[in-house]
């Protein structure tokens, strides 16, 4: 068999080669893109605070996850809670969200409901890999209240206590408002506001304090943090005079008194009222009867 032998030149050659380099090129960039990148964790908040009894949200987004899993634990307590897009720690507070986005990005997002104080605490999300790749969230689980009278008499105390309670990440930016407006000693010079932290109970306590309270007391206090928009709490405070109400009946009882009054009449040189001479002139006339009786029995 006759073999044709084409005759190739110096410039197909340099053609050939710079193909073959291009196509190889290509295959390593898409192959160490796909394959050898590591994934990132994106940019997301690592400190949520929530109210006792709402929904928690931990967000974990991911990009260029690949094959790997994403684990999430409960630092505080060492614990799995997902692998995966299962749930490891069974509960029904407990819910992985799974979400894919472009670019390779994913997002692992915990979601706990109906939180209570021993859910706050320090949050890991990691992903299984030779490298140790985590993120930490910290989730606080706060409740505030106020405590104090909501009907109080013009000139009586006003004293309200703000509890924020939960656990050591307590804001201690804790401001009083009325009316949406912030409390100042020059709106409010007859006002004491005082604030110290309990060890006791893990708490922030703020102190509003008025000595003699006024009609332009009247109206809604809050107390709420600067910093962290769910620590906030609030209280209607009603200023009355009960005094002058409980004035009125006694006035009117008297008037009612006068109105029924009659012309009094002397008797036995006593004053008499007309009741007492109609149960003068009764018996007057009984005596009156028996006399006429025994007159008539003796005749």
């Amino acid at each position: 068999m006759d073999i044709l032998v084409f005759p190739v030149s110096r410039l197909s050659i340099l053609g050939i080669m710079c193909l073959l380099t291009q196509v190889i090129t290509d295959n390593e960039d898409q192959f160490t893109h796909e394959s050898f990148i590591n994934p990132v964790f994106l940019p997301s908040v690592t400190n949520i605070t929530v109210k006792r009894g709402s929904l928690a949200v931990l967000p974990c987004s991911i990009q260029y996850l690949q094959d790997k899993q994403v684990v999430w634990r409960f630092v505080d307590e060492d614990k799995f809670l997902t692998i995966g897009k299962k749930t490891w720690f069974k509960s029904d507070k407990i819910i992985l969200e799974h979400l894919s986005q472009d670019d390779n990005i994913t997002n692992w997002d915990l979601l706990i409901k109906n939180t209570e104080f021993k859910n706050g605490g320090m949050y890991e999300c990691q992903i299984t890999s030779t490298v140790d790749l985590t993120e930490k969230v910290q989730l606080n689980v706060l409740e505030t209240t106020i405590n104090g009278d909501r009907a109080i008499d013009r000139g009586e105390r006003i004293y309200f206590v703000c509890n924020v309670t939960g656990g050591p990440h307590i804001p201690t930016d804790i401001t009083w408002y009325k009316d949406g407006r912030p409390i100042t000693s020059r709106g409010f010079p007859h006002a004491i506001i005082t604030k110290y932290r309990s060890n006791v109970n893990n708490a922030s306590i703020t102190e509003f304090i008025v000595d003699r309270s006024v009609f332009s007391d009247t109206g809604v206090y809050t107390c709420k943090s600067k910093t962290v928009a769910t620590v906030k709490a609030k209280i209607f405070l009603q200023i009355g005079d009960t005094v002058h109400v409980k004035r009125i009946p006694v006035f009117e009882d008297l008037k009612e008194e006068r109105r029924g009054e009659f012309s009094p009449a002397y008797t036995s040189g006593s004053l008499q009222t007309p009741n007492s001479c109609n149960k003068l002139s009764v018996s007057v006339v009984i005596r009156l009867l028996l006399i006429i009786i025994i007159t008539t029995i003796h005749r």
